[in-house]
């Protein structure tokens, strides 16, 4: 019996060992989307020094967040440890319910049906926790979300500063700005609303993992911001427009890691350029509500760097749990839809 347990929880625990490797290091294949003639002036992605996989940690001389960089390799979440400790538990007792009685054996069934519920709750869990995002089936321009095509960059490792579309015969050219302002419903909410904006995408960003999902970015462990990354006209919508939009939304810019009742390094607040002129304009606001507090404000002022999509059920959440997107809505935004 004993070496049953031990087999079992081995079996366990090289699974979530290699589904958290598998899932760092899976493929997708690449997407074509209709009517895109092409993006510009790509930014190298930035890629951080990493000491070992688990244990030893770097830090960032620029990085005033307080984020440690770790591995490529995601730390196990609590939610996956605790689900692999069910999945041990619960398989061990369903062992134990098989017993000798007389030299026949002996079976019960209660315990096996309550423990075989809770091992495939367990299951199901820690897969769920695994999987990564789906970036083919991400939401694209036709619910103006710029989703997809944040994927398509994404596992290209580039970031780009300009993208260009066609609008009936015309060719469009819009640019691409990135912010962080706590839980990024609401931030995606506030910018769907605004004029000129065209598409906008909710995601993991300024992090150390490759293809994070929301259950490891929100262990904490991977060093990415909750963020929104947007396609806007610069004819229709300024820079300073937006990054002001990000400042008003934010209660105070002096709480480290904090936005509201929002707390974790997940949930900070930052302005990622993607071009020289957008650094200049996001300094200029910076030094501007720096001027207008006591504190030192701690919103992060970084170049961009590679965004990753968030799932899809985080895409337009607040709007399509009935909150409007209009633009100019006045509306209050409501943080949980």
């Amino acid at each position: 019996m004993t070496m049953k347990r031990g087999l079992v929880s081995i079996a366990v625990f090289s699974f979530l060992f290699l589904g958290t490797t598998v899932n760092s290091f899976s493929t997708t294949k690449p997407i074509i989307l209709p009517n895109i003639v092409k993006y510009n002036n790509k930014i190298p992605r930035r890629r951080n020094s990493v000491m070992s996989s688990f244990s030893l940690f770097s830090k960032e001389d620029d990085d005033n967040s307080g984020i440690d960089t770790i591995a490529s390799i995601p730390i196990p979440t609590v939610t996956q440890i605790l689900s692999t400790w069910l999945v041990v538990i619960a398989g061990n007792r369903i062992l134990e319910s098989f017993h000798y009685d007389g030299g026949n054996i002996v079976v019960s069934p209660t315990n096996i049906a309550f423990n075989g519920i809770v091992l495939m709750g367990g299951l199901y869990t820690l897969i769920q926790t695994l999987l990564g995002v789906n970036y083919d089936s991400l939401e694209d321009f036709d619910t103006n979300s710029w989703a997809r095509q944040a994927g398509i960059f994404a596992l290209e490792g580039t970031v780009p500063s300009n993208f260009e579309m066609k609008n009936n015969d015309d060719v469009v050219q819009y640019e691409v700005a990135t912010f962080a302002g706590g839980c990024f419903w609401g931030t995606e909410l506030r910018f769907q609303r605004q004029v000129g904006v065209i598409a906008t995408a909710v995601g993991y960003t300024q992090g150390n993992v490759d293809k994070p999902n929301y259950e490891q970015v929100c262990s904490g462990t991977t060093g990415h911001a909750e963020g929104i990354q947007l396609l806007y006209d610069p004819t229709i919508c300024s820079y300073d427009r937006l990054a002001n939009i990000l400042f008003d939304s934010i209660p105070d810019p002096t709480l480290l890691n904090q936005v509201g009742n929002d707390r974790g390094t997940q949930y900070r607040h930052g302005i990622y350029y993607h071009s020289k002129e957008q650094q200049k304009i996001a300094q200029d606001i910076w030094n501007s509500r720096q001027a207008q507090n006591s504190n030192p404000i701690t919103t992060e002022l970084k170049p961009a760097d590679v965004f990753w999509p968030a799932e899809n059920y985080h895409q337009r959440y607040l709007e399509k749990g009935g909150q409007s997107a209009e633009k100019n809505c006045e509306e209050k935004i409501r943080c949980y839809g």
